[in-house]
């Protein structure tokens, strides 16, 4: 594997360098080598990284995303702890593709809705809602 400079990961994958020093003084990511003072990366950082992005985007905080690397191990499974914090955040990620499906909806709607204000249009309840619509509604299944 090629080693990869402090720059050249946050580069690839898109984060500053001091978020990066950040997440190694509060061990969330490993202290990685260094070469003549210089921090040296292997490319498995990048995994790593874009787990920490994904997972700062579903509102993880960085505590629990390092609770969430430390439940994880090569050498051992899971923790009861571990899969109870997983389970409720599954919950919660669930929820939230339910409203972005929702969303989805909505926003899809207005693209091809005729009414003249939303409160005209008959939104959808729910991301496959094509049913409940009154005469004269501009949704149409085409």
């Amino acid at each position: 594997m090629n080693d990869l400079t402090i720059g050249e990961v946050a580069e690839r994958a898109g984060v500053k360098a001091s978020a990066i020093r950040y997440y190694e003084t509060i061990n969330l990511l490993p202290k990685p080598p260094r070469r003549s003072g210089q921090r040296q990366y292997d490319e498995t950082i990048l995994n790593r990284l874009k787990i920490i992005e994904i997972a700062k985007s579903f509102e993880f905080t960085l505590d629990e995303i390092k609770f969430f690397f430390e439940g994880v191990s090569e050498d051992s499974p899971p923790s009861e702890v571990w899969r109870a914090f997983a389970d409720t955040k599954l919950k919660i990620i669930e929820e939230q593709i339910i409203r972005a499906q929702q969303l989805h909806g909505i926003l899809t709607t207005g693209l091809t809705c005729e009414c003249l204000t939303w409160r005209d249009c008959l939104l959808p309840d729910t991301p496959t809602d094509t049913n409940n619509k009154p005469d004269g509604c501009c949704r149409t299944d085409s």
